[in-house]
């Protein structure tokens, strides 16, 4: 047996396993006894008939079948003997029969071999927020909002209506309403901040009956824009509902019953999303100084797995788009891959990092993810055991709090007008 090993580009590997007839002969005689037992011929039993009769008859087509096994187990015993990192599904590529041997040639890819550059005592700023009136007052502003009624009115003020239009498309050479389509109608709340600001600005002050063009925004910069007559057929004007004592017991269901006590709760809740806020915003500069810091070449097999997770995680958020179903990863892989690309060569870092550290997942690892997830102990390593990942994003999450631990982190407060992510 030869075995020559290419390196091909980037993590990308090639070997030529030959394999000479005395090397082949114990996998052949292995696939015959395989196929000895499904095989029947007029004056023998299944699974009866000589292995004689059988290579003289099937012999050919049994072994060329068995060649695609024999490279599998050949490769497998390569690898284990190598001690290679691989990684992703190999392939085949080339099966070349000379008198007396075969040559399998096989591609593959090995995780990368980079040198891990410094992790401990990474400096990051980590955003301090504190909770305002002003905060506490523009939620509740959000639930009673929520619990709005509309009124019938004829203009529009201010931001705090919904208007019902009617759209007729203008062809853009005439400026004339294009005979045969239909009108679109649309309900609109100015408030929305999805909603285009030139429709907004447009309907400001419209009665109902009134009519103006409206030329809409396009993502695309080269495309001519949709230019529109609009109608306005009705306004409701939104009147949010009076933040009393009453409505606090109501939405509540009685876990609350004054006004008082909502304010003290929406502070409270805030406080933990700020404090959430500014740790995922921690983590995230971390994770961004150890990406930029790393530079290796990341295996295609790895990137193509995560591009096609965070495919299904796109499809599953905008099920309910038209013909999402039909798009499949490859069709997203152009706007999907520079961050499958972050995302694997992170988790590469990652793993690194946890060897290094010499972290594993311990019983105090699992007790405080049994809180997190709302399951015992029990449960959730019997969860573990069934699902491997599990027990990975542990891991991967422990790392995490781990670099956290290490770096020197600033407090810098930040005011309401500011993300803190």
């Amino acid at each position: 047996m030869e075995r020559t090993q290419i390196t091909l580009d980037g993590c990308r590997r090639e070997v030529r396993i030959t394999l000479s007839d005395s090397d082949l002969r114990p996998h052949f005689d292995k696939a015959y006894t395989a196929a000895q037992a499904n095989i029947e011929i007029k004056g023998f039993r299944k699974g009866k008939v000589p292995l004689a009769i059988i290579k003289q008859q099937f012999g050919r087509s049994i072994e060329n079948e068995a060649l695609d096994d024999i490279a599998d187990a050949e490769f497998r015993s390569f690898v284990a003997e190598e001690k290679a990192n691989v990684v992703g599904q190999p392939s085949l590529t080339d099966v070349k029969k000379d008198q007396g041997s075969v040559t399998f040639t096989i591609q593959y890819e090995i995780l990368p071999d980079f040198e891990l550059g410094q992790y401990r005592e990474l400096v990051v700023n980590r955003p301090v927020r504190a909770v305002t009136e002003a905060d506490v007052d523009e939620e509740i502003a959000r639930i009673t909002l929520r619990a709005a009624t509309f009124e019938p009115a004829e203009e529009i003020t201010d931001n705090m209506f919904v208007a019902t239009i009617s759209l007729n498309e203008l062809d853009p050479e005439s400026s004339m309403p294009i005979l045969g389509k239909e009108a679109k109608e649309a309900r609109v709340f100015l408030d929305d901040d999805q909603v285009d600001m030139h429709l907004r600005n447009s309907l400001m002050h419209q009665h109902v009956g009134d009519t103006f063009n409206y030329v809409a925004e396009t993502q695309d910069e080269n495309a001519i824009p949709p230019q529109y007559r609009v109608q306005v057929t009705d306004i409701q004007q939104v009147v949010p509902a009076p933040f009393t004592n009453e409505f606090v017991e109501q939405i509540t269901g009685g876990k609350f019953t004054t006004t008082e006590d909502l304010r003290a709760d929406i502070e409270h809740q805030l406080k933990h999303y700020y404090a959430d806020a500014a740790r995922e915003s921690v983590e995230n500069q971390l994770i961004e100084q150890l990406v930029q810091g790393h530079s290796f070449d990341v295996p295609e097999s790895v990137i193509h797995a995560v591009v096609h997770q965070l495919a299904d995680e796109f499809k599953e958020r905008n099920k309910n788009v038209p013909d999402i179903e039909k798009m499949t990863a490859h069709d997203l892989e152009p706007q999907l891959r520079p961050t499958a690309e972050r995302i694997a060569r992170w988790e590469l870092i990652r793993d690194r990092i946890a060897r290094a550290e010499q972290l594993e997942v311990m019983d105090e690892d699992i007790a405080n993810a049994a809180v997190k997830y709302g399951v015992t102990e029990e449960q959730l390593r019997m969860i573990m055991r069934q699902n491997r990942s599990l027990q990975d994003q542990i891991l991967a999450e422990k790392t995490v709090r781990t670099l956290v631990d290490y770096a020197i982190i600033n407090d810098v407060t930040v005011d309401s007008e500011e993300s803190v992510l």
